[in-house]
């Protein structure tokens, strides 16, 4: 059985997207951890394994999907399969200037299931054989409130390095409140936190980097990174900010931040201070904005 050191939690769905031929879509599939899997996986190469942990249906979508982490070099021995359920799926739309806008179909989506009963108990010992857990805000929201929680308590337990995006979507929760609860008890694994300037002030209306990194420094985050798009990000550890890069036209925003973080977490297990890890990190999202769809071609895709 394949050991690998990182592993990435959540839920990769069907992706539904404008094509090159009019009213045509193209069919994919992504999903936030997925696309920072993916992208952690092309940089790092063959030399380090990479897991995705996700649960889905035994229908020939859910098959295909599973057939497409494989494809892009990813372990797949923690995916759970569900008789019941199916994977979800969303519908990708950008304006003029590339910003995307999302509808969902996931009511029957088999990861909301993942950690539940002996087979999620079993998941949940597993992760204290990797060295780094990934996960997100969406991660966590799609998980029934009791789950929720024994996955945060359980990565408390174990002491893995955690690595946490909040990527707050508020439809997904019943309140700020609660989401903010999930967010701050993840944090006190001292985890590094890798959120963005836009969702902090729809979660709880911090407007700068500075105020942002405090507030979850003082929730006992290790390290957090501030993204600001074309401005680039901000790092609490390095106190600096490191600019993105000049000159790039975005055709799709869709991904830019989930490969963010998977060129900037690829940096760090290779080795790479933060500063460095963001460099590459702004490199590779530069890449990933210029293409239509959350996952680009792997050809594309340069460390």
């Amino acid at each position: 059985m394949t050991h690998c050191s990182v592993v990435c939690i959540g839920e990769c769905m069907v992706e539904l997207m404008a094509s090159d031929q009019p009213d045509q879509l193209k069919k994919g599939f992504a999903g936030d951890t997925f696309n920072t899997a993916y992208y952690l996986k092309h940089i790092l190469g063959t030399g380090e394994c990479v897991s995705y942990m996700t649960a889905v249906g035994k229908d020939v979508l859910s098959q295909e999907l599973v057939q497409t982490l494989e494809n892009a070099g990813l372990d797949t021995q923690y995916i759970r399969q569900m008789d019941d359920r199916t994977v979800g799926l969303y519908l990708v739309e950008n304006d003029v200037h590339g910003e995307r806008y999302f509808t969902y179909w996931r009511s029957q989506s088999a990861a909301k299931s993942l950690f539940q009963g002996q087979e999620g108990y079993r998941l949940l010992a597993s992760l204290e054989s990797f060295s780094t857990v990934y996960l997100s805000g969406i991660s966590l929201a799609i998980l029934p409130p009791n789950d929720r929680a024994l996955l945060i308590d359980t990565l408390k337990e174990q002491g893995r390095q955690v690595i946490f995006d909040p990527n707050y979507r508020p439809a997904l929760w019943e309140s700020k409140r609660d989401a903010l609860a999930s967010f701050q008890a993840l944090a006190k694994t001292g985890a590094i936190v890798m959120t963005t300037l836009e969702d902090e002030e729809a979660l709880q209306d911090l407007n700068s980097a500075d105020t942002v990194t405090a507030f979850w420094l003082a929730q006992g985050a290790g390290d957090v990174i501030v993204k600001m798009g074309a401005k680039g990000c901000f790092i609490a550890s390095e106190k600096t900010l490191v600019p993105a890069l000049s000159g790039i036209t975005p055709i799709d925003t869709t991904g830019a931040g989930d490969s963010f973080n998977g060129g900037y977490i690829a940096g760090l297990l290779q080795g790479a201070s933060p500063k460095e890890a963001a460099i590459k990190a702004h490199t590779l999202a530069a890449q990933v904005i210029q293409q239509r769809g959350a996952i680009i071609p792997s050809d594309l895709v340069t460390d």
